[in-house]
């Protein structure tokens, strides 16, 4: 299994990590009488503009929309453009969140989870992943599956971890699948598999995903198989 430290890494990955390798921290996804100052505010935070994208940004979060709500706590959880703030992140967060919004659920999620602005709740974060989780944003799926497979907030349960990282594998995470391969190779949680251990391992390893490609290369060096390179 995949460390707690590596698990905290990933779901906390840097801002502009997830930016270019896809997994969007910021959505441009509005209701169509939003899109030009939307889209608009999207270029500037990829173009770096933190403050533009704060300033167009802010009076749709202020009408209600939970995409931009959300975009408004991810500025102030990392201070892009503004003071870093937490009690200002979990505020949009909480505004999305309540919306059922599930970007908002996973961001907040993810605060009680690591006791940021707020004191540490894994129960907590878990009732907001899944929520996310139920509605298929990925990132939570993965959140799930490290609460249960590192035991955080709730009995270690292999089995449930297995279910939720492979829900995010099927999505295409590249770090669940990864994990996922692991849990198929060893036979935890779920039956011992060793050619789907190596399907997962080929997947992750298509996507550049280092550890995969360690894997692959070493099961490969141990059994003959179509996903072998």
């Amino acid at each position: 299994m995949t460390s707690l430290s590596a698990v905290k890494r990933i779901l906390m990955a840097p801002v502009f990590t997830l930016v270019l390798t896809g997994t969007l921290l910021v959505s441009s996804a509005v209701h169509a009488q939003q899109d030009e100052p939307v889209s608009a505010a999207t270029q500037a935070y990829l173009d770096g503009e933190f403050l533009a994208a704060h300033g167009l940004w802010r009076p749709l979060a202020e009408q209600g929309d939970p995409d931009a709500q959300t975009n408004l706590g991810i500025l102030y959880r990392y201070g892009l453009g503004v003071v870093q703030d937490y009690a200002a992140a979990l505020l949009w967060y909480q505004l999305a969140a309540d919306q059922g919004y599930p970007r908002g659920q996973f961001q907040l999620g993810l605060m009680h989870d690591y006791g940021l602005g707020v004191q540490q709740n894994h129960l907590e974060a878990m009732r907001w992943y899944r929520a996310s989780a139920t509605q298929g944003y990925v990132r939570a799926q993965f959140g799930m599956g490290a609460l249960y497979g590192e035991g955080r907030g709730v009995p270690r349960n292999a089995t449930e971890a297995a279910y939720w990282y492979r829900l995010a594998a099927e999505q295409g995470d590249a770090n669940a699948q990864n994990i996922l391969g692991r849990m198929l190779e060893s036979g935890e949680g779920v039956d011992q598999d060793p050619a789907e251990a190596l399907h997962w391992f080929a997947l992750a390893a298509e996507q550049d995903h280092v550890e995969a490609q360690e894997n692959l290369q070493r099961v490969c060096q141990i059994q003959s198989d179509s996903n072998c390179p």
